[in-house]
This record gives structure tokens, C-alpha cells and sequence, in this order.
């Protein structure tokens, strides 16, 4: 029984084939016959041939007059050059031949006209007194064409050539073609026509001009029998209410405006909807408050009553109306128009039927004819149901659409109690248009809410998990912009941001998983691209552990090559912006075994690719000590494409090179290239090593210069890559710090009780360093006194030159006489913990107070010495054990090594760790001189900056106050 059943099947199966046969034979195909029917014949290519010495006028003369319809099409589409280049013999003979063909042509040949005309009043390659009288005159008698589609493609010409024209022009010829089409006996086409004319010619003319010859015609056609002249006319309002100025708006064009917003048609009170809109900058505070905001109250009150049809228009103005009248609302209206627009946003979600339409009606045999009677009749009906879920859905794609621009109008502190509800209510709509137009603004109301855009994270992982791919998508083309808000939000709201933020990754995870199953390899790509966001949003674990697996198994994984380039470039993201240096190496490492170890040469050119957008994301530092090698090794690959795409990137490693740091890793690039060039076979491979060879002539090794004029833009990019690298490591030791020796609550407490208490002491001896070089300079002026009127002589110094012989001969006698009690205080400062003051020799003597104390008779511990002997005991007070203990703690982590101090001071020249490849000079000169610079202040340092000074000892600190310059302001000194 089974043979037979295969054996009937298989007779069937002939059957089929032989009915197929017969089917071809009857369709007698000839292949050489139909190719040979499609070739011209020698009579049509000789008609077509033209004489190759005929220049470009004749040429387009011979063709207009007995060329074939392509040829002549031809010729005026290339109108416009041939006046550009040949002028006056193209405006005497090719143009008068164009307008008399352009009477019988075809509608191709029309529309070709009509793009030349319009690209030669653009080009203003003829006077506008020429244009008018040749090519304007053409396309107003063209707009009066019979057929509605060349008569309505020649009136946008018109429309579009009339900005090129100067107002005497437009006066003589258009404007009085237009008020003779706007009369009532002309036909509706003619007075619409004189509508669009109107409105642009308004843009020209100045507010008398307006007022007298075109508002008058306005005002007509905003009462034209016909509605579509009102609507038309209405939507022009607007740019005639610019032209004439406030006042003649609100008495003219004003009442026309509300008349024709009460009109019955639809699309008339349309039109006046969106003229109120346009108008709302153009009208003041006083207008709006008495004529605009009722009428715009009354009007969608009565759409929403009645649920007519202009709903989806309001909704679609409704952000527009409330941006532009939020000044001069009330509280009481503001409160109505985010009632308003709640209504709108779940318009036909929440509607019950009515009791008769929910009630079944009983079932009645009739026949089928009567059955078919029925159809017919409720068919209508079925029609307007469809109809009206079109208008609901439309009206909630347009309040998704305007949702951000009601953030705006309520504000972010409102939002919850406002608009929340609203917006969640969107976000879950059935209507799969309405979420997408939400999740493409949903960056924007999340920059909106700023601290408060916790509050919709929750409908920002629900549309993450939307059912539709389109829904994902809208929402993921702006997904840094997203993130980026959420955590500017998060950190102004005092909040854990890798708490919060973590909450959205299975999200973001399950979105690239759904597209990766699907057959949307764009959308795939795209999400994969967007993941680079997420370094600068998430910790560098978070990332490693989450996101950096399923990004390499997309590279590894069989996928369109846009995908595995998307993956690669966010991987070399996550890879720059880790803060952990093992995280780093394992992704490196891991990212050259996958691609560039990889058995299929498919991924070792796709390394090749990565590599480009290495050297854009890291500096060349970093990419010579992971990457240049690797390079360099795939230049001896097996598989020739893999080869060439290497010959490639040979002049791009070469950018890459820095002498002479690099001068190893350019023995071994020109070692390769020259092996390429004797050992390369593949005749590809062979040209392109050729013309790598030729363009790595061209290119110049950087070279590690001493100053910073050699350097170009490409150099101070990379120092910036550089920068940015050492940031991160250094962030990483902090880290380490942190977790290596933890801070309890109370040691937080007594370092910044000891922040404070080393502050008070650093300014107590600037106080002191100061005071103490002021009383040595007093000091050595009674000596210079003393030995003038010891010698009788005068000696005169400059206010800022050095002092005299004399003065040092005195200052230094002072200072042996008071040696022994200066040795005496060192030992006191030493034991003590408070400075004291001492009363000067000087001061004492004369019976004076020091300027510096308080009262010279009262023995107090906080009393300063004047002259050396101060000098001595500020000395001996900053370099005690105590203050030099506290200080080298504080300078350990910031002071130079001696071998560095060495160095600068024998080269004179420092260098900034954060740019090492800029030297800087020390201002002062060398070291020696900027030392000698110092000694008016011995806390001070020098100029330069970049060498701390040395401590100085006991001595050099005399050294310095008896070598201090005179002071510039100078005051006599009493004998």
C-alpha cells in the first residue's frame, strides 16, 4: 500500500514538471531576440548623433528644435550653467527657443523648467529688470495652466523667485496679478493661489505699504465663501501681522482671528490655532491677558466637550501655547493647563462605553441578503470607529511629544505631584507609536528634573525592557545624554550614585541581549557603541564584571562586522577609563588573544581595525608599550589580507613614535618594512608596502625637545592623553591608601583639629619672620647712624641698592656683642613650646616702646626681639626639633630628592612632573642667585617655583639679614 502511495506521488511530480514545460514553450522566450529588440537602430542612433564641432548654444539650439524629448530635457536642465558661462548669446538665442517649447512639452520637461528657473535666480547671474522680462513673465503665464499639478508647480517658483526680486517688481507685476485672482468671481484654485502670493509678497513690503494696498484683500479672503480660502488665508495671517506692526495687528488682523477661530469648519478653526501660536511673540502682555488666553481657554474647552477633531492639533500645539503664555497665566490657569494636558495624555484610554452601545442586540434570522444590507449600512460606522482610535492615539503621540516642554512649564519640583502620574501613564501606553515619541525626549526631561530625576528611574528600566526593538532604540540613541543626567542628578541629591545607578545594569543587559537575538543588527551595534557611556557613570568592578564579558563574547561570537567593531571601540573605552592597573593588563591581554591570536584571519584583521582606534583613544606611550609590537608581527602573517591591511598602518605607527625614547621600536618598523619590500610575493601586498614606504618618507619622527616651540597640536593632544593616564594610576595609589590604612571617626577629627592647630602656626611664623626682618632692618640704621657720626662722613645709598661697607662693619660688631645671649635664647626656644619676645637693646636704651610690642616693661612670654637678636630667636624658634619634625612630615610626599636639587641647580633647568616634555626655566637664574634673591624673608621661595629652596641654617640666615637690601620706604632716624 505504501509503494504504491510513493509511486502514485512521483507520477504526479512528472505531471507538474511536464505542465511546466508546455507553460515555457508557450511563452516562446527568445534570450537573442530580446536583446536585440531592446538595442536602438542605425536610423535612431544616426537621429540622435550630434556634430561634435557645434559649441554649446548651437548644441542646445540644434537639440530644442529637433532633438527628441530626452535631449531637450537634457538641455534645460543645464540651462543655468549655459548662462553662467555664456551669457549674452544664451539669453538672445537659447531662452527664446525655451519658452516657445516649453508650451507643447510634457510635464517633465515642465518640471525641469521650473528647477532651472529658480537655480538661475539664485545664481543672480543676470540683472533682476532682465529676469523679470524674460524668465518672470514665463511663469506667470504657467500658472494659469489648465493642469493643476505644472499650475501648482510653477506657482512655488513664483513663490520662491519672489525674495530675488527687488519691490518695484513685485509691485508692478505680482501683486496686482494677485488682487485680481483674490476677487470672488475668480475660481478657488485662482483665490488660493492669491493667498500664497499674498503671504509672501507681505514679507517684502513695509507696514504703509501693507496697510494700503494688501489688507484690504486680506481681510476679503478671511470672509470668502469658501472654507478653504479662509483656512488658507488664516494661515497666512501671521506673516502679515509681522509686516504691520503690533498696532495695526490688534485692530485689524485681531478680530479676523477670532472670528475664524469660531468658524464651523475644522480646518479653518485649525488654522487659527496655529496663527494664535506663531503670533504669541508678536503680541504684548496686555493682548495676551485680554484677548488670547480666553480665547484659546474657550477654544480647547469646547474641543475637548465635544472630542472633535482638531484634539490632535491641540495636542500638538498645547506645549507651544503654555511655553509662550507661562508669563502671563495665573496660578488658576497654569493649575487648568496641566489639568489640560492630563486629559490629553490618557484621551481614549480610560472611555467605558455607553449601556446601549455595550448591550448586544438579539440575534434575528434574516437572509443573506439582508445580511449583506446590514454590512453595508454599519460598515460607515465601523469606519468612524477607526477614526476616532486614530485621533485618541494621535492625541497622546503628540502629548509624549510635548512632554518635556511641560517639565519646563510646571518645573522640577513639581513634576511628581504634576506631571509623574502622566508621564508613567505614557511610558505604559498600548499604543506602541506614543512610547517611542516618549523615548525619544526622555534625555531631555531627564536634563529637566536635574536633582529630582530619581523619581523616573523606574520608567526609564521599564522602557529599557520594553517588547518592541523600535521603543529600545529611540530610547538608546540618547542614552549618554540619560546617564550623564543621572548622575549630575544623584550627586546633587547627596546620593550613592553607584547605588542608584546599579539598579539599571540588568536593564541595560537584558536590552543588548534581546538585540543580539534578533535579527536588528544596527540596533545591536548601537547599544554596544552606547555601552562606552557607562565608564564614566559605573565603578571600574561593576563594569569589568558586568559588562566587559558580555561585550567580548559579541567580539568573539559570529557577528556582522559592525557589531564587532562597536564592541572593540567600547572595550578600548573601559579600557581607558579603568582606575585598576591589573583590570587594565588582563583587558589588554585578553583583547590580543581574542583578536589578534586568533586562529580565523578575520580577527586579526579586525585587531588591525581596533588598532586605529587605539591611537586615537590612548597616548602613544601607551600604545607603543602594549600594542606596537603586536602590530609589527602581523606583518609576517600567512594569509596575504591580513598583510595588506598591515602595510596600511605602517605610516601610522611611525606617528607614533617619539625619539629618543622610541628608537628601538623604528629599527625594528623600518626592519620590517624593508623585509616586506625584498621578501613580499602577493602583488598587492607588494604595491601597497610600496606606497606604506613612499608615505612613511613623508612623515616625521617626533623629537623630545628642549623647548616648548617645536611642538604642535598633535604633541599637547597626546600630553593631554598622558595626563589623563597618570590621573587615573595616581587615583588608583589613593584607593589603595584608602583601603590599605583606614581613617576611623575620631582620627578624622584629630587631623583636622591638627590641620588647624599647624595653621596657626604657620601664620604665628610668617608673623614672626616678618616682624624679625623688620627690627634688623631698624638695627642697621642706627648703626649707619653710629658710623656716620663716628666718621663724620655722609654715606648715601639708594633706596633699593645694597648697603654700604660701613653699615655691614657696624651690623656685624652688633651681632658678635650679642652672640652669647643670642645662644642663650636658642636654648630657651629649644625647651620651650610658645615663642617669647624679647625687648631690643636699642628700644630699651632710648626708653621706647618696639613698634612690634605691646608694653616693653611688662614681662611677657610672647614678646618679640628687635634686630638680630629677634632674627636669632625666630631662627631658633622654626628650626627647633618639635617645628622641624612637624614640618618634614608635612613636606615629605612634596620635597625634591638631593639628586634632583643637583641636577636643576647645575642645569638651571627643572621640569614639571605633570608635563615632562616642557621644560622650565628657574626666573631667578641659577640656583645660587635665587637663594641670595630670598634673604628679605626666609620662608619665602623662589620665583620660579619648581625648586623648593633648601633649609637654611643658623648662619646663612644671619648671613642673609646682614645682606638684606635697604627697605624702599625710608624714615629719619632720630639721634
Amino acid at each position: 500500500m505504501g509503494e504504491a502511495f510513493e509511486w502514485g506521488r512521483m507520477e504526479d511530480e512528472d505531471d507538474l514538471l511536464d505542465e511546466m514545460e508546455n507553460d515555457l514553450r508557450d511563452l516562446n522566450l527568445d534570450l537573442e531576440r530580446t536583446i536585440t529588440t531592446g538595442l536602438k537602430t542605425a536610423e535612431e542612433i544616426e537621429r540622435l548623433t550630434v556634430d561634435e564641432k557645434l559649441n554649446d548654444v548651437d548644441r542646445a539650439l540644434y537639440l530644442l528644435s529637433s532633438g527628441q524629448d530626452v535631449q531637450r530635457i537634457s538641455v534645460v536642465r543645464d540651462l543655468a550653467k549655459l548662462i553662467r558661462e555664456n551669457q549674452v548669446e544664451g539669453m538672445r538665442k537659447v531662452v527664446p527657443k525655451v519658452r516657445e517649447v516649453l508650451h507643447l512639452s510634457c510635464q517633465e520637461l515642465q518640471e525641469a523648467a521650473t528647477v532651472a528657473f529658480v537655480q538661475i535666480a539664485e545664481d543672480k547671474s543676470i540683472p533682476p529688470q532682465l529676469y523679470a522680462q524674460t524668465f518672470l513673465q514665463t511663469i506667470l503665464q504657467n500658472i494659469d495652466s489648465r493642469d493643476p499639478d505644472i499650475s501648482e508647480s510653477w506657482l512655488s517658483v513664483l513663490l520662491q523667485v519672489i525674495k530675488f526680486l527687488p519691490k518695484e517688481i513685485i509691485k508692478r507685476d505680482i501683486l496686482s496679478i494677485a488682487i485680481a485672482k483674490g476677487q470672488l468671481n475668480q475660481s478657488v484654485q485662482s483665490r488660493l493661489a492669491s493667498c500664497q502670493i499674498i503671504g509672501k509678497v507681505a514679507t517684502r513690503f513695509d507696514s504703509f505699504m501693507i496697510k494700503k494696498d494688501v489688507l484690504p484683500l486680506v481681510t476679503a479672503l478671511c470672509q470668502d465663501v469658501d472654507y478653504e480660502v479662509r483656512a488658507c488665508m488664516c494661515k497666512e495671517l501671521a506673516v502679515v501681522a509681522r509686516g504691520l506692526g503690533l498696532e495695526p495687528t490688534q485692530s485689524a488682523i485681531l478680530p479676523e482671528l477670532v472670528e475664524l477661530s469660531n468658524d464651523e469648519e475644522s480646518c479653518v478653526r485649525l488654522s487659527a490655532l496655529e496663527t494664535i501660536v506663531n503670533l504669541l511673540s508678536l503680541l504684548d502682555d496686555e493682548t495676551c491677558n485680554q484677548t488670547i488666553i480666553p480665547l484659546v481657554c474657550k477654544y480647547c474647552d469646547n474641543a475637548m466637550q465635544n472630542k472633535d477633531v482638531t484634539l490632535p492639533s491641540i495636542a500638538k500645539q498645547f506645549g507651544k501655547l503654555c511655553h509662550g503664555l507661562s508669563v502671563n497665566l495665573t496660578e488658576e490657569q497654569k493649575i487648568w493647563s496641566l489639568n489640560y494636558y492630563r486629559d490629553l495624555c490618557i484621551f481614549g484610554l480610560h472611555e467605558k462605553p455607553t449601556p446601549e452601545e455595550a448591550m448586544p442586540e438579539p440575534p434575528t434570522a434574516v437572509s443573506s441578503s439582508s445580511e449583506s444590507l446590514d454590512i453595508t449600512e454599519e460598515s460607515p460606522r465601523i469606519q468612524a470607529l477607526y477614526k476616532e482610535e486614530e485621533r485618541q492615539r494621535e492625541c497622546r503621540h503628540q502629548s509624549a511629544f510635548n512632554l518635556p516642554c511641560m517639565v519646563l512649564f510646571a518645573g522640577a519640583k513639581n513634576f511628581k505631584s504634576e506631571l509623574h502620574s502622566s508621564f508613567a501613564s505614557l511610558c505604559d501606553d498600548p499604543e506602541e507609536q506614543v512610547r517611542i515619541s516618549l523615548a525619544k525626549g526622555f534625555h531631555e526631561v531627564s536634563k529637566l528634573l536635574g536633582s529630582s530625576v530619581h523619581i523616573i528611574q523606574g520608567e526609564f528600566i521599564n522602557i529599557l525592557r520594553d517588547d518592541s526593538l523600535e521603543v529600545v532604540a529611540a530610547l538608546v540613541s540618547h542614552l549618554p545624554e540619560t546617564c550623564e543626567a543621572f548622575i549630575k542628578g544623584f550627586a546633587k541629591n547627596d546620593s550613592k550614585q553607584d547605588n542608584c545607578f546599579s539598579d539599571v545594569i540588568p536593564a541595560l543587559l537584558s536590552a543588548e541581549s534581546r538585540a543580539a537575538a534578533s535579527r536588528n543588527w544596527r540596533l545591536h551595534s548601537d547599544i554596544l557603541d552606547k555601552f562606552s557611556c557607562l565608564a564614566k557613570c559605573l565603578t571600574s568592578d561593576q563594569i569589568y564584571h558586568k559588562f566587559v564579558p558580555v561585550v567580548f563574547h559579541c567580539i568573539t561570537s559570529h557577528k556582522p562586522l559592525p557589531v564587532h567593531l562597536a564592541a572593540c571601540r567600547t572595550i578600548c573605552v573601559f579600557i581607558k577609563y579603568n582606575r585598576k592597573q591589573e583590570q587594565r593588563q588582563e583587558l589588554c591581554s585578553q583583547l590580543i588573544e581574542e583578536c589578534r591570536n586568533h586562529q580565523s584571519s578575520r580577527y586579526r584583521r579586525l585587531f588591525l581595525d581596533v588598532c586605529v582606534y587605539l591611537m586615537e583613544v590612548f597616548s602613544k606611550s601607551f600604545f607603543n608599550e602594549h600594542f606596537f609590537e603586536k602590530v609589527l608581527e602581523l606583518a609576517e602573517d600567512p594569509i596575504a589580507n591580513v598583510r595588506l591591511r598591515c602595510c596600511t598602518l605602517l605610516p601610522m605607527l611611525k606617528t607614533q613614535l617619539k625619539l629618543p625614547k622610541d628608537r628601538q621600536l623604528l629599527q625594528q618598523l623600518d626592519l620590517v618594512v624593508r623585509k616586506l619590500l625584498v621578501m613580499e610575493k602577493d602583488r598587492d601586498v607588494t604595491a601597497a608596502i610600496r606606497q606604506a614606504a613612499c608615505d612613511m618618507d613623508k612623515v616625521q619622527v617626533a623629537v623630545q625637545s628642549l623647548t616648548a616651540k617645536q611642538y604642535f597640536e598633535e604633541d599637547f593632544l597626546d600630553q593631554k592623553k598622558e595626563e589623563e593616564e597618570r590621573s587615573l594610576l595616581q587615583a588608583e595609589e589613593k584607593e589603595k591608601e584608602r583601603t590599605a590604612n583606614p581613617v576611623p571617626s575620631s582620627a578624622k577629627s584629630t587631623s583636622s583639629e591638627r590641620r588647624r592647630t599647624d595653621t596657626k602656626t604657620d601664620k604665628m611664623e610668617r608673623t614672626i619672620g616678618s616682624a624679625s626682618s623688620t627690627t634688623s632692618n631698624t638695627t642697621r640704621k642706627a648703626s649707619r647712624l653710629k658710623a656716620v657720626s663716628s666718621t663724620g662722613r655722609k654715606t648715601s645709598a639708594s633706596p633699593t641698592g645694597p648697603p654700604s661697607h660701613t653699615a655691614n662693619r657696624a651690623a656685624s660688631k652688633s651681632m658678635k656683642s650679642k652672640k652669647p645671649e643670642s645662644s642663650h635664647l636658642n636654648d630657651s626656644h629649644s625647651n620651650a613650646t610658645t615663642p617669647t619676645r624679647i625687648p631690643s637693646k636699642a628700644n630699651s636704651s632710648a626708653g621706647k616702646k618696639s613698634p612690634l610690642e605691646t608694653n616693653n616693661n611688662k614681662p611677657s612670654a610672647i614678646r618679640r626681639r628687635a634686630g638680630s637678636d629677634g632674627l636669632l630667636a625666630a631662627v631658633s624658634m622654626r628650626y627647633s626639633p618639635q617645628a622641624t619634625t612637624d614640618r618634614l612630615k608635612k613636606k615629605e610626599t612634596s620635597s625634591p630628592s638631593s639628586t634632583e636639587v643637583r641636577r636643576a641647580s647645575a642645569g638651571n633647568v627643572t621640569h614639571d612632573k605633570k608635563s615632562p616634555l616642557q621644560p622650565r626655566r628657574v626666573s631667578g637664574g641659577t640656583l645660587e642667585s635665587t637663594r641670595k634673591s630670598s634673604s628679605a624673608d626666609v620662608t619665602r621661595k623662589p620665583s620660579g617655583g619648581s625648586i623648593p629652596q633648601p633649609r637654611m641654617t643658623k648662619t646663612s640666615s644671619l648671613r642673609s639679614s646682614t645682606h638684606n637690601t635697604t627697605p624702599k620706604v625710608r624714615r629719619a632716624a632720630k639721634p
